[in-house]
């Protein structure tokens, strides 16, 4: 059904309907463009419904959820638009992939990996492939801050890190999956020692999950449904970018990257 359009969808289910499913049916139709960027309760409230009912017409069409209808439903703008440039097409994939991701992970505020950051005396932040070079770059981040943290990508290491941590440390786990096993068995042994672990991962209910005491979720470059757009981290950088601006606001942290940022400067 992923492949039907909305208007396919509305055809095919339009004699299971509710007088008030048509009434959402009707808005949607004469405002496609602005639709898939508001909340659900900014739409409910322009409609005159409830964001329950909304969730109900979503999935009585078949959406498994109202994040998925948004993103549906702007894809198919996308495809039907005269591009000049592939460029122009990668933008609009950028602007979706980030809009979906902001409307996914704040179900959880980020503030609480902030604090998490500010409270622990180490942090690991774990990653295998393409999220290793994500975990790379959040731990450089935390570094010039003057945050103690270590990026680790290859699987020895995690392995051995987890016996050695313990209840005042931070595992930070991305995985895009999270079903990476090396990445679960770490997070699993750390768990005995009663580290803190906070995950990042595009997929809900995941093995990842249930070893983590918070979870944040990014969007999937799948519903997109187009192979041709490859970008798997994105939606990671635009994470840490949030958390980076949080801590950033921290006068110690601010000053301390300044500092770092003006000796390469000097160099």
């Amino acid at each position: 059904m992923n492949n039907s359009t909305f208007k396919n969808r509305l055809h095919i289910f339009e004699n299971t309907l509710s007088a008030s499913e048509k009434k959402i049916a009707n808005y949607i139709l004469n405002n496609v463009e602005s639709v898939p960027f508001e909340s659900i309760s900014d739409l409910s409230t322009k409609i005159g419904t409830s964001p329950s009912t909304i969730t109900r017409f979503c999935k009585k069409l078949d959406y498994r959820s109202y994040v998925e209808f948004q993103t549906l439903l702007k894809t198919e703008s996308i495809k039907v638009t005269d591009y000049d440039t592939i460029a122009e097409k990668v933008i609009e994939y950028y602007q979706l992939t980030l809009q979906l991701s902001k409307s996914i992970f704040q179900k959880v505020a980020p503030e609480v990996l902030v604090n998490n950051i500010e409270n622990s005396n180490k942090i690991v932040i774990l990653g295998i492939g393409s999220s290793g070079l994500t975990a790379t770059e959040f731990a450089l981040r935390l570094n010039r801050m003057g945050i103690n943290a270590i990026a680790i990508t290859d699987s020895y290491t995690m392995f051995a890190q987890s016996v050695l941590l313990n209840s005042k440390d931070l595992i930070i786990a991305i995985s895009n999956s999270g079903e990476t096993p090396e990445i679960i068995k770490t997070c699993k042994e750390a768990k005995k020692n009663n580290v803190k672990i906070a995950a990042i991962t595009k997929k809900f209910n995941s093995s990842l999950s249930e070893t983590t005491d918070t979870i944040f979720y990014t969007s999937d470059n799948n519903i997109l449904e187009d192979d041709k757009f490859y970008n798997d981290q994105l939606s990671f950088q635009f994470f840490i970018d949030v958390i980076t601006y949080h801590l950033l606001k921290n006068k110690k942290y601010n000053e301390n990257n300044k500092k770092v940022l003006q000796v390469w400067k000097d160099k």
